[in-house]
């Protein structure tokens, strides 16, 4: 197993572990009942839908043509899709990242920092301003696990906040990180495979760097 097999995996069992004995409302567990289970489901599908349509809607714009061609050559690594951008490999890529991510952003981070800013407001968990506040601040924090090495990759910083308001939120309004380990999967699966296979030329390192190494 790679060393990024490894991170993923390492998160995902740290998280649960961490809530577990944290006292801290676990969301490793399904929606309390089948109507929030269905909705959440279909929510992560919606928001999905808006992830995927969205990137290819962009295309058009030059800025995000930059940054898919930088992010199309870093996914040439060997720990990702391979030099020869092997799409098969996308799905445990995206299943590792979405599980990992989502259990220590969503399911250990987030409910602690609404518990704890309830308990600074004086109101309770499930009210209006901690959850906003807790899913705000958990966002920028998964932003910033997407850190903008290159200007190019900007976008890709703010577009992780945007998704991680969408995973929290279906975190937290369904009481389970299952929607947003869905719709994470789905997103990272889905965008990894048409970046790969889309026909924008991969950012060339070397001139980037300055003569630099042709491969992260």
């Amino acid at each position: 197993m790679s060393r990024f097999y490894w991170m993923y995996s390492l998160m995902l069992i740290g998280a649960a572990a961490l809530a577990s004995v944290s006292g801290l409302r676990s969301l490793f567990t399904l929606p309390a009942t089948t109507t929030a289970l269905v909705g959440s489901l279909v929510g992560a599908l919606a928001f999905t839908a808006f992830g995927v349509l969205g990137s290819k809607a962009l295309i058009r714009f030059r800025w995000y043509r930059d940054m898919a061609s930088l992010l199309k050559r870093l996914l040439s690594h060997d720990e990702l899709l391979g030099r020869d951008l092997d799409t098969s490999r996308a799905l445990p890529i995206a299943a590792y990242s979405s599980l990992g991510e989502e259990a220590f952003f969503r399911g250990l981070i987030q409910p602690y920092l609404i518990l704890w800013i309830a308990k600074q407001a004086g109101t309770e968990p499930e009210s209006f301003l901690p959850i906003a506040a807790g899913v705000g601040v958990t966002s920028l924090l998964f932003g910033g696990m997407h850190f903008p090495v290159l200007k190019e990759l900007r976008p890709w910083t703010l577009f992780a906040v945007v998704a991680g308001i969408g995973f929290g939120l279906l975190a937290a309004l369904s009481g389970s990180i299952l929607p947003a380990v869905l719709a994470h999967f789905l997103i990272n699966w889905l965008n990894l495979r048409w970046l790969a296979r889309s026909e924008i030329e991969p950012t060339d390192l070397e001139e980037l760097f300055g003569g630099g190494p042709a491969s992260l």
